[in-house]
Parts: C-alpha cells; sequence; structure tokens
C-alpha cells in the first residue's frame, strides 16, 4: 500500500490520537456516558422506528412475531381458524382445520409478550435493546482486550445503519444478539469460577436459541468455548451451563409438542427444511452470499469487510478463541441455505455476529498508540476506516429515504381505508404493492385475532371469485384495492356484488 503524503500522514496522525483520547474521556466517565447515553440512543431509535419505519413491520416476519406476542399476551398459543382461512391467507401463519398460529420460534414472542403484560409498548422494545447492545459492546471489546478497544468497537456498531435499523424494527436479531452478547460478557469475565456464571451464560444462550434456533447455536459454541478457557473445572462447567438452558429446553419441547404434535418437531420445519441444500445450491449459494456481502457493505463502514478479512489472516496475536470468526463461520453455514432474508436492512442473518467483527477489527486498527508506530498497511486501513465513517451520514438518510417510501407504499392499502372511512367492509387485496420494492398481497392481509375488525383484509382470487366472500362473509360490503403500477399508487373501488 504506498504511503500517502506527509501531509496527510499529520493529520491522520491528528485524528488517530484524537480517537484514542475520546475513546480515554468516554471510559474515565462511563457512568455518564452510560447515564446519558442510553436515554439518548434509545430515542434516537424509537425516532427511526416512528418516523422513518412509521412503526409498519414492515415484513411478514416482523408482522408474525407481533401477531405470536399479541397470543401469549392473551395467554394462548393459538387461535380458532376462521370460516374461510384461505381468503385470509399470511405468510409465516399455519392455519389448521381447528386452529391457527405462528410458526415462528416463541423467544422473541415471548419476550414482547412479557413487554405487552407490563404495558411497555412493543415499538419501544427493541430501541431499549438496542441501547443495551452498545454497552455490552463496549464491555465484552473492554474485556477481551482493552477499555479502548471497547468504547471504539461501539462506537463502530452505533455509527451503521445496520444496527440502527434492526434495533428500530420489529424483528428479532436485536433481542438474540442482546442475549448472546450479555453471555460473552459473563465467558470474558476473568474470575469466572463463580457457580452462577455458566448458570446465567445457559440462562442467556437458551433464550437466545428459543429465538432464533441456528443463530443461538452457532454463536453459542464459540462463546462456550472462550467461557471453558483454561481456567475452570470444565466438565463442572458445562454441566451448569445445561442447568441454566434446561428451563427453555422444557419450554421449547411443550411448545413443540402443543403446535407440533412432537416434542421434537419445531414449528418451523415444514417451512424452512426445503430450503437447505436445494436444488442448484452451489451456485445460489454464492450469488446470495455476494448479495450479502453486498448489503453488508452498504449498510456498514465499507472498509469494515476489508479490514476484517486483512485481519483475520494476519493478526493471529489478537485472535480470541473462535469469537472472531463468528462473521465467517454464519458465511459458511448459511452458504447452504438458499434464502435471502427477505425484506430486511442490510444482512440481517449476520447481525448478532456483527459485533465481534466490530470489536476484532477496534482491536486491530487502533492497536497501537501512536499513528506513527503502526505499520503501512495498519495506516492506510485506518484512513479508509475514517473515510468509511464519514460516509456513514449520507448513507443512513439514503436507506431512510428508501425506507420511508417503501413503508408509505405499503402502508397504503390501510391509509385509504381510514380515508374512505370504511365499516363493516371486506378489502380484497391482489397482486403486488408498491413500486420501489413491491409486497406480495400474500403478506398484507393483516388482521386482529378473532378477524372481527371493522374492516377485514383479504387475498384477491381474480376477477370470477370477486364477489365469492359475500356469501362467506355476510353483512360485509367488498372494496377491491389494486396498485397501479404505472402511475405509482393505489386504487380502492367498490364492488358491484348482487
Amino acid at each position: 500500500m504506498p504511503r500517502p503524503p506527509p501531509a496527510i500522514v499529520a493529520r491522520l496522525g491528528d485524528l488517530y490520537a484524537s480517537c484514542l483520547r475520546g475513546a480515554d474521556v468516554l471510559h474515565r466517565h462511563r457512568r455518564a456516558a452510560s447515564l446519558f447515553g442510553a436515554p439518548l440512543v434509545t430515542l434516537l431509535l424509537v425516532a427511526i422506528n416512528q418516523l422513518v419505519l412509521l412503526d409498519f413491520p414492515n415484513s411478514a416476519d416482523e408482522y408474525v412475531y407481533l401477531y405470536q406476542a399479541r397470543l401469549l399476551a392473551a395467554g394462548h398459543l393459538s387461535t380458532a381458524t376462521v370460516a374461510s382461512p384461505e381468503l385470509f391467507a399470511f405468510n409465516y401463519i399455519v392455519q389448521e382445520p381447528v386452529r391457527t398460529f405462528g410458526s415462528f420460534p416463541p423467544g422473541w414472542p415471548l419476550a414482547l409478550a412479557l413487554a405487552l403484560a407490563l404495558r411497555v409498548p412493543a415499538w419501544l422494545v427493541n430501541p431499549a435493546l438496542g441501547a443495551l447492545t452498545l454497552g455490552l459492546v463496549w464491555t465484552l471489546g473492554a474485556r477481551l482486550y482493552t477499555p479502548r478497544v471497547g468504547v471504539l468497537a461501539a462506537v463502530l456498531v452505533a455509527a451503521s445503519p445496520f444496527f440502527a435499523f434492526n434495533a428500530a424494527s420489529y424483528f428479532s436479531h436485536t433481542f438474540c444478539g442482546a442475549l448472546l452478547l450479555g453471555a460473552a460478557c459473563l465467558a470474558a469475565r476473568e474470575d469466572r469460577s463463580p457457580a452462577w456464571v455458566p448458570v446465567a451464560i445457559g440462562l442467556l444462550v437458551g433464550w437466545a436459541v428459543l429465538a432464533r434456533y441456528l443463530t443461538g447455536v452457532v454463536c453459542a459454541v464459540p462463546i462456550v468455548l472462550w467461557l471453558l478457557r483454561p481456567g475452570v473445572r470444565r466438565a463442572r462447567h458445562l454441566v451448569l451451563i445445561v442447568l441454566g438452558g434446561l428451563p427453555w429446553i422444557a419450554v421449547l419441547m411443550a411448545y413443540n409438542t402443543a403446535l407440533s404434535g412432537s416434542p421434537w418437531q419445531l414449528t418451523m420445519t415444514r417451512l424452512t427444511a426445503s430450503k437447505w441444500f436445494a436444488d442448484g445450491v452451489m451456485l445460489r449459494g454464492a450469488d446470495i452470499l455476494v448479495t450479502q456481502t453486498l448489503r453488508f457493505v452498504l449498510w456498514t463502514p465499507p472498509a469494515l469487510v476489508l479490514a476484517y478479512l486483512v485481519y483475520l489472516w494476519a493478526g493471529r496475536d489478537t485472535r480470541r478463541g473462535a469469537i472472531q470468526w463468528l462473521p465467517l463461520l454464519m458465511a459458511g453455514i448459511l452458504y447452504f441455505y438458499v434464502e435471502r432474508g427477505g425484506n430486511q436492512y442490510g444482512p440481517r442473518f449476520y447481525y448478532e455476529t456483527f459485533p465481534c467483527l466490530a470489536i476484532f477489527v477496534a482491536a486491530n486498527v487502533f492497536r497501537e498508540g501512536e499513528f506513527g508506530a503502526k505499520a503501512r498497511r495498519d495506516q492506510g486501513l485506518f484512513a479508509l476506516l475514517a473515510a468509511s465513517m464519514a460516509l456513514m451520514p449520507i448513507a443512513f438518510a439514503a436507506h431512510a429515504a428508501v425506507e420511508s417510501q417503501v413503508i408509505r407504499e405499503r402502508m397504503d392499502p390501510y391509509r385509504m381505508v381510514a380515508a374512505a372511512r370504511l365499516q363493516q367492509a371486506l378489502v380484497l387485496i391482489g397482486g403486488r404493492v408498491g413500486t420501489v420494492r413491491s409486497m406480495a398481497a400474500f403478506d398484507l392481509t393483516r388482521n386482529d385475532l378473532a378477524h372481527q375488525g371493522s374492516v377485514l383484509y383479504g387475498l384477491d382470487e381474480g376477477a370470477p371469485a370477486h364477489c365469492a366472500p359475500r356469501a362467506r362473509i355476510a353483512g360485509r360490503t367488498i372494496y377491491l384495492y389494486a396498485w397501479d403500477l404505472a402511475a405509482s399508487r393505489g386504487v380502492l373501488r367498490r364492488l358491484q356484488c348482487p
């Protein structure tokens, strides 16, 4: 890597020194930083949720999590299947002849249900967890390396739209990531001998697995291995970890039995099994991996990926067990899972591993105490990272503009219905809705649990069947909603049914 001109080197040196001084100041005043920073971060994430994402579950996943949370908050795992279930079919909601339920793991809906039971609004949960996430990144970086690294890694995470948008959403990743970070912080303690440490790790990892099965299991492995590094009685700690996770194993088995009929059959099996090692997996896996890498570059400081790969190869003395390998390990596993993730803010399947990447990069980029002591390669990587961070406000504004427009288009059916003040109506949604990034009607048939709302939303089955629902949904006026792609707007009209 060519050496930049001396004037630029001097300015980079000043910037580098400022970063280190700022990190030292924040660490010295960490209590004040936490006291004022946590509410501020939470407020900023709530603002993104309300003003940019418009408090809208912008994917079928997010909607189903809330659907399951409402069921659990009411003390139920399922609800009675309504008449004509095919009319109200929704992605990831299983409709059996007698009962209807969400197919996702129960861990995140359970957390949301607990919040609802305590009268905490659902939109506040992930933003609060986002603030906690930054504190945990700070703590983990400090325990694995130095307090400076913890502060600077937290800054790298906080500056990324990848973190901010997911922490402002209803996705399960923020919750799962916070649990895993908490477990990693415990595993990185100097004193790991107390029995409560492995028990607590078992509890945290167990709930993370219950929130996201694959991610929880994959990320748990390096965390447990780091806990079991020399200095503890490994057999004892393994037993205690299992004991800590047993309550969640019991919950999962009871949940599976109630909904799938077997403690060993996951409710997601029928939806996800066919996506593993699907036809053409080698080419499709490569295509998805490239796409997700590009998303990572677009949603985080672009130089992070380059710096991570460089230091993963060269930074042997800064490795901490297998923790820094997690992003690469996740990429290797997901290569054989032919699914892009649908609607997402960055490559969301990698969200839980992102803090590990940020911590490892910070530990290497800010390793030396003076910029002049750094090798030419490391000076260049710092310069690229600094330039990447400078681009983040622009990236955030661009993502906010796009996502806000996408959400406004997807909310259009409900906005038009509200503007028309419809009562006792059935609105049939046809085709796809939106121009920027359209959404299938299958993801927009959003109703209350009992399907008793004044306005119900169903699937349009085509012109010959437009009026068929009248016989099935007595007493409701039927409307048809369709998106006019040429005009980039929705059209709502009443159907003249006999």
